[in-house]
């Protein structure tokens, strides 16, 4: 072998053939899948969920409904049934939305989507605490949740599992989580206000 990476065979006739060892070529495929590794987080954390999706409309829907813009409200509240959107089991607070529907609609109208969409819930934390809740997913299914706030004001995520381990934090793409459960357990989801004021917010487990 040479110094400079070939092989060279010689034929019989005397003629010898350079033969690269493919150290570029592995080398430039490596690259290239290093590049669409390093690439593939960032494009699926900018192609909103389901859940983001309905978060932000919740936050919209109660922006709109305060300052009486009801073409708004009716927009967030077509996104939150079209994706069949209710309150998680469990949660005990009042839940806004169908006030927010009797405003927009006449009586009767039917607004609601699939039974089988996310889940919401709404909450307040102070500035500099945390609000939190448990809730089950299973084994093998993506599991997504999402927050937004009135006012875009700072608030993070933070799911941990059974032994109080985190498995999942929001990051700098924005107030989501998303991982796939191990196993069939309960998770305890807790909500960060890192700002210094009251944050109302809407939080969807898809």
């Amino acid at each position: 072998m040479s110094k400079t990476g070939y092989l060279r065979f010689c034929l019989p006739v005397g003629d010898c053939l350079a033969v690269s060892l493919m150290g570029r070529l592995v080398g430039s495929l490596m690259g290239s899948v290093a590049a669409m590794t390093s690439l593939a987080p960032s494009a699926y954390a900018a192609v909103p969920t389901s859940g983001q999706r309905v978060a932000e409309a919740l936050a919209q829907a109660q922006a709109a409904r305060d300052g009486g813009d009801s073409e708004t409200l009716a927009r967030a509240l077509g996104v939150i049934d079209r994706s069949g959107a209710h309150p998680l089991d469990g949660w005990t607070g009042a839940d806004p939305v169908p006030e927010w529907r009797s405003t927009v609609a006449p009586a009767g109208s039917p607004l609601r989507g699939s039974p089988l969409g996310p889940g919401y819930r709404l909450g307040k934390v102070p500035a500099g605490q945390s609000d939190s809740f448990e809730q089950v997913f299973l084994s093998g299914r993506k599991a997504s949740v999402s927050v937004a706030t009135q006012g875009g004001k700072p608030v993070s995520l933070r799911v941990t599992d059974g032994d109080k381990r985190i498995v999942c934090q929001s990051g700098k793409d924005g107030p989501a989580c998303n991982w796939v459960p191990l196993f069939t357990q309960r998770y305890r989801i807790e909500v960060h206000n890192g700002g210094q004021y009251l944050a109302n917010y809407y939080l969807v487990v898809d």
